[in-house]
C-alpha cells in the first residue's frame, strides 16, 4: 500500500488521500466520558487497553492526561512505547519470555511501574533476578473462554508462597481474560474462587482484574461483582455513537467494471479482514464481497443506486486493533474536517 499524502489541517475528510484511517474526535471523547460514567458508582476502576489503538494521543484522553493512571498493553514493545510517551503505570499481558525480553523489562522498570501477568513457575523464574519496587506480578486465572493461566488453585497457592518468600517484587493480585459476553459470569466465578482459596490459606489479594477488551463495556458492567477492582476494556472509545462511526477508513472507487460491481483502493493492507470484512457506512445497500491485498470488491443493486469512479466509500473495520496496527498515523476528524494528525506510536519497530 502506498503511503497516503498528508493534507493541511481543515481539509474535509473526503478530500484526504485514500485509504486513510479516521477517528471522529468528538464522538471519541463522548464515548470515553460515557465509559467512565458506567463505573462511577462502583469501587471498580476502568483500565484502558491502549494496545488496541497504540496511540499515546488517544491514551491521554482515556486517562484524562494523568500519566500515573494505569494502562494495559499486550507486549513489552508496546509498554516501552507508552513509557517513552510519559505513561508511568503499565500493565503488560505477555510475560517476558527469553533473555532479550528480560533485559528489556529491566530497562523498562527504570522508567515506569510495571505489572506483569504470569501463568506458571517458568514465567515467575524469569523474574528471579529482579529487585525493584517498580515491578509487580498478577497471576492469571484460566476460565471457560480462556484456558491460559495457573492450572490449579493449589499451584496458585504455591506460586504465591514462592513469590512472597523468595522474590523481591510485589504480588499485586489476580487477573482473568473473558473472551465472550456469554462467559463473563463464569470468569467472575473463577477469579473469585481463586481469591477465596487463597484467603482460606491466609493470603489476601488487593487487586482482581477482568480483561474484557474485545467486548462492549455496557455488556460487562451490569453483572460486575463488587469484589472486582479493575475492568480492562479496549474497544469502548470506538463503539458506535450515532450515524458516523468513531473509527473508519475512507477509500475511493477506482473502477466500475460492470453494473452492480465496483473496486475500491482499500484492501487487506489498509483494513484488517482477519475477523470479518468491513461494513460500508455511507451506502446502506452496498456490501464488501471480498478483499485482495490492495483492493476491495463491492456489490450493490443497480435498481436502487449506482457508484461511479471517484466516489468515496466509508468503511467500518470488523476489528479495530488489527486495523490501527496498519497505519503510522491517525486522522482526527471534527465537524467533517481534519482537526489533527496523531502518530500510532506503538504499532511496531518496522514501519
Amino acid at each position: 500500500m502506498e503511503r497516503p499524502t498528508s493534507k493541511p489541517i481543515g481539509h474535509h475528510y473526503l478530500e484526504l488521500d485514500t485509504p486513510a484511517l479516521l477517528v471522529n474526535s468528538k464522538l471519541l471523547k463522548s464515548n470515553i466520558e460515557n465509559a467512565k460514567s458506567y463505573l462511577k458508582d462502583t469501587s471498580c476502576k476502568l483500565i484502558p487497553h491502549v494496545g488496541i489503538h497504540g496511540a499515546a494521543g488517544i491514551a491521554r484522553y482515556q486517562t484524562n492526561f494523568d500519566h500515573e493512571a494505569p494502562v494495559f498493553v499486550d507486549t513489552l514493545q508496546q509498554a516501552h512505547s507508552f513509557a517513552n510517551n510519559g505513561f508511568k503505570n503499565i500493565i503488560i499481558e505477555s510475560p517476558p519470555v527469553g533473555t532479550g525480553k528480560v533485559e528489556s523489562l529491566h530497562r523498562l522498570v527504570n522508567t515506569a511501574h510495571v505489572t506483569i501477568s504470569i501463568s506458571n513457575l517458568a514465567h515467575l523464574n524469569l523474574l528471579k533476578h529482579f529487585s525493584s519496587q517498580n515491578l509487580s506480578v498478577l497471576f492469571r486465572i484460566p476460565n471457560k473462554s480462556d484456558s491460559v493461566g495457573v492450572e490449579t488453585h493449589q499451584t496458585l497457592l504455591e506460586l504465591v508462597k514462592l513469590l512472597e518468600e523468595h522474590f523481591e517484587i510485589n504480588w499485586k493480585g489476580l487477573i482473568t481474560v473473558s473472551k465472550g459476553s456469554d462467559s463473563l459470569e463464569e470468569s467472575f466465578k473463577d477469579i473469585l474462587s481463586a481469591k477465596s482459596f487463597l484467603q482460606s490459606h491466609f493470603f489476601t489479594t488487593n487487586e482482581l482484574l477482568i480483561n474484557t477488551s474485545n467486548q462492549s463495556l455496557t455488556k460487562a458492567h451490569p453483572s460486575l461483582p463488587s469484589e472486582i477492582t479493575g475492568l480492562i476494556s479496549g474497544n469502548y472509545p470506538f463503539e458506535i455513537n450515532g450515524y458516523f462511526p468513531v473509527c473508519s477508513v475512507v477509500s475511493t472507487v477506482m473502477s466500475t467494471p460492470e453494473p452492480g460491481r465496483a473496486y475500491i483502493d482499500c484492501g487487506q493492507k489498509a483494513i484488517s479482514i482477519d475477523r470479518g470484512v468491513p461494513s460500508v457506512v455511507n451506502y446502506g445497500n452496498v456490501v464488501v464481497e471480498k478483499m485482495s491485498a490492495e483492493h476491495g470488491y463491492l456489490v450493490f443493486d443497480t435498481a436502487e443506486m449506482n457508484l461511479e469512479i471517484g466516489d468515496k466509500i466509508l468503511l467500518r473495520p470488523a476489528n479495530y486493533s488489527d486495523t490501527f496496527n496498519l497505519y503510522d498515523f491517525i486522522n482526527l476528524i471534527k465537524n467533517d474536517r481534519l482537526e489533527s494528525v496523531i502518530e500510532t506510536t506503538a504499532r511496531g519497530t518496522f514501519k
